[in-house]
């Protein structure tokens, strides 16, 4: 399924990716046509940037040999699910601040590389603000949970499957 995933999204992002290189340039003029493509793309900046920074923690998890479930479906908002129980504190930050990296380097990217002109630039980085805004608030007291208290926060966003996947070491 690992692979599967990673297609999936691979695919949205060329897809947002080639939307973007084709029609920006429209959401530089004024009008409807200027509103919706600004509004859509920018929109897609967003939805590329929530999967990266979600791969961003998965690859975490991988890297420090955390336990997690993959989803049996594509369809899944759930990129993986981090057991909370069998992992432990080192590999719980490990997870979260790789997807805390990857945000900020979206703050940079959209705040540096994309072109001031644009609305679909605009709503991008409103998009990423939210984003991060939502990392803060959800998963900064997470970490410090993690941190002051004996036991890590319960993060499992899959329902109990039988089958758990377990990064190769």
């Amino acid at each position: 399924m690992f692979w599967k995933l990673a297609a999936r999204d691979a695919l949205i992002l060329a897809l947002v990716a080639a939307a973007w290189r084709l029609f920006s340039g429209l959401s530089a003029g004024d009008g409807a046509v200027g509103d919706l493509t600004g509004l859509i793309l920018g929109l897609g900046v967003g939805v590329g940037v929530f999967l990266l920074h979600e791969w961003g923690h998965l690859l975490g998890a991988m890297a420090s040999g955390s336990a997690f479930r993959l989803p049996d479906r594509l369809r899944s908002i759930h990129l993986f699910s981090f057991d909370s129980r069998r992992n432990s504190r080192g590999q719980f930050l490990v997870m979260s601040f790789s997807g805390f990296l990857v945000t900020g380097v979206a703050v940079w990217f959209g705040y540096v590389a994309l072109p001031d002109s644009l609305l679909a630039s605009r709503v991008a980085r409103g998009a990423i603000v939210f984003l991060t805004s939502l990392t803060v608030l959800i998963e900064f007291p997470l970490v410090f949970w993690s941190l002051l208290s004996p036991t890590l926060p319960p993060v499992e966003t899959l329902p109990a499957e039988p089958r758990d996947r377990r990064a190769p070491a």
